[in-house]
């Protein structure tokens, strides 16, 4: 009798705990594919298009630095059960062999840059100058061609769910071209000798070229030193040159240097501006859409005449 009862308590203590697998988000999650991408600006994009139909899991964290991260436990074992990998591409990411050493043969990494095509414009300055800068989500048009590409790739390995990307990628691409007119007319009220923009990392080349700013920062790319004696001398010869209204430094990177310029140019500074990666859940630079706009808004305070 105490077998038989034993053995009724652990059959409805396997059931409970069966139950609560499949109904608790974990659960859940393993019927999924998971994809995982290396930064918060591509977690936007996947999730705009996969929508509830993968488990996406972002390397860097949120306010990290993506150039020269460093892997730890858990993304290895996120990348072990990865069936599909995107990355940006164009050297942002100096990691990625790491990436490739632990993801199973038969898995594709994706850059998507790349596989979109798109238009890259120079490094601006640095060591690094003249070859492709990375950051060229930071122009929303370009955003919309990450998207349709990723949509490609999630069809690729979810073919069944291929109607619902290309939906959701051509949604979402709409909502970037109407983010890009609701940006330039929202800047075009600084006066054009206004409009310089100069930063930590000069990594708003896209996002100058698209919203019609002149654009440098104090070093080149965040994967070279920063803040060395020679780069300092460059930028306040040019800042001697420009006079701009602000300084600005972004969400990734300390403000010291930035800071510092300021207190020899007499130029103050403003920020944080994103760019590497999106501010906290909830937010107001939780989503891209949100810091594109929290960027708008900081350029907007900084820069617009206020004699």
């Amino acid at each position: 009798m105490e077998s038989r009862d034993l053995k009724l308590i652990m059959t409805r203590r396997f059931l409970i705990l069966l139950l609560a697998s499949l109904l608790s988000p974990l659960g859940w999650a393993q019927d999924r594919p998971t994809v995982v991408v290396t930064f918060s600006v591509l977690e936007d994009f996947v999730a705009r298009v996969a929508g509830e139909h993968a488990e996406i899991v972002s390397l860097t964290p949120r306010g990290a630095e993506v150039h020269e991260y460093e892997l730890r436990p858990g993304d290895f074992r996120a990348l072990e059960q990865a069936e599909l990998v995107f990355y940006n591409g164009l050297e942002l990411e100096q990691w990625m062999g790491q990436v490739r050493a632990v993801v199973g043969a038969d898995v594709a990494v994706v850059s998507v840059a790349a596989e979109s095509g798109v238009e890259t414009l120079p490094i601006v300055s640095g060591d690094y100058r003249g070859q492709a800068d990375p950051h060229a989500w930071m122009d929303p048009r370009r955003a919309g061609e990450y998207v349709v590409a990723i949509a490609g790739e999630l069809s690729r390995v979810i073919p069944d769910r291929a109607s619902t990307f290309r939906a959701n990628a051509k949604a979402y691409r709409e909502e970037l071209d109407d983010l890009y007119r609701e940006m330039a007319d929202a800047l075009d009220v600084i006066p054009p000798e206004r409009r310089v923009l100069i930063s930590s990392e000069a990594a708003f080349v896209y996002f100058a070229e698209a919203f019609d700013f002149l654009h440098d920062g104090i070093w080149g790319n965040n994967a070279e030193s920063e803040g060395a004696p020679r780069q300092l001398m460059r930028i306040i010869d040019l800042i001697d040159q420009r006079r701009p209204p602000a300084l600005f430094w972004e969400s990734t990177v300390s403000s010291r240097t930035v800071e510092s310029v300021s207190a020899d140019t007499g130029v103050p500074y403003d920020g944080p501006l994103y760019v590497d990666s999106l501010g906290e859940v909830g937010t107001p630079a939780g989503s891209y859409r949100g810091m594109m706009r929290e960027n708008v808004r900081v350029l907007r305070d900084a820069l617009l005449d206020d004699g």
